[in-house]
């Protein structure tokens, strides 16, 4: 009495359909081949030709520059960034106006543009500096905020499926529930930890972008003259080991060479202000 023979073709074509359905784990090599991708995305950059070879080179050290300098560089665009924010919102504001003016060529109504949004970006300007610290410490807020929110995704989405199969149809949409729930606190925690972080944050993201563009460009010279032979820039293994060594060594030049703070200047005037204070107690003799 046991099973028939279509049963057993049943049963067997079950299973191997089955079979066909389960995800296969990926591979280290397949994993670090799609995080390296955007670096393969340009292998048709003509940069052999003099043109090309020219811009590519001035990219790869522009990229250099930003790995190396980039929190000076942020020192000094920060106040140039905050004219131009300025300036253009009054452009814009400007350009509304003109959008609607009857008139036919508008070059009163341009010059006036002009000059106003100049003030503006004067204005901007001035502001940024005097209130520098506290938007440096509102951007280390924010960025902190979206490190926390980074984070809680990453989270959920590693351990969504080992806990769907864990807790089954029941607990549905927990992930929805948990990632408001546990992510807007976290989110906030880091925003919090991260308000005094800005140098730290900026050498770290100047760092990373500046090694991966240079890297890139980099990439795309050396082919040139390795037209032969191109297994080893096609190695991902290789391609991630630069990657990370030049960009741990753009953060460590700009963490060495940052800015040093200038000492206070109202030192000495309240040290001669304590001497005089001294002089004033101190008796007197006959």
């Amino acid at each position: 009495f046991g099973p028939s023979a279509f049963q057993k073709k049943f049963v067997f074509r079950g299973l191997g359909s089955c079979a066909d359905r389960m995800p296969t784990p990926v591979p280290l090599e397949s994993r670090i081949e799609t995080a390296m991708q955007p670096f393969d995305d340009f292998q048709d950059l003509q940069a052999c030709d003099t043109v090309g070879g020219i811009f590519v080179a001035v990219l790869c050290v522009l990229s250099l520059a930003v790995c190396l300098f980039g929190y000076r560089i942020y020192k000094f665009a920060f106040v140039v960034f905050a004219f131009l924010v300025g300036f253009g919102i009054e452009a814009a504001v400007g350009s509304a106006w003109l959008a609607s003016s009857p008139g036919p060529d508008g070059v009163t109504e341009k010059v006036i543009i002009l000059v106003c949004s100049i003030l503006w970006g004067t204005l901007f300007l001035v502001l940024a500096q005097r209130y520098r610290e506290t938007i440096e410490q509102l951007l280390g807020f924010v960025f902190g905020i979206c490190l926390g929110l980074v984070f809680t995704i990453a989270v959920l989405y590693i351990l969504q499926k080992p806990l769907d199969k864990a807790l089954g149809s029941q607990y549905q949409g927990w992930e929805n529930f948990a990632g408001i729930t546990l992510g807007v606190p976290i989110a906030l925690l880091a925003g919090y930890v991260c308000r005094n972080w800005i140098m730290l944050l900026v050498m770290a993201v100047t760092a990373l972008v500046g090694a991966a563009a240079a890297w890139r460009w980099g990439r795309a010279l050396i082919g040139c003259t390795q037209k032969e032979d191109s297994s080893i820039l096609d190695n991902h293994f290789v391609n991630l080991a630069i990657f990370i060594g030049l960009a741990l060594v753009g953060l460590g030049v700009q963490f060495a060479f940052r800015p040093k703070k200038s000492p206070s200047k109202s030192a000495p005037p309240s040290s001669a202000h304590e001497e005089e204070e001294a002089e004033r107690v101190e008796p007197q003799g006959p």
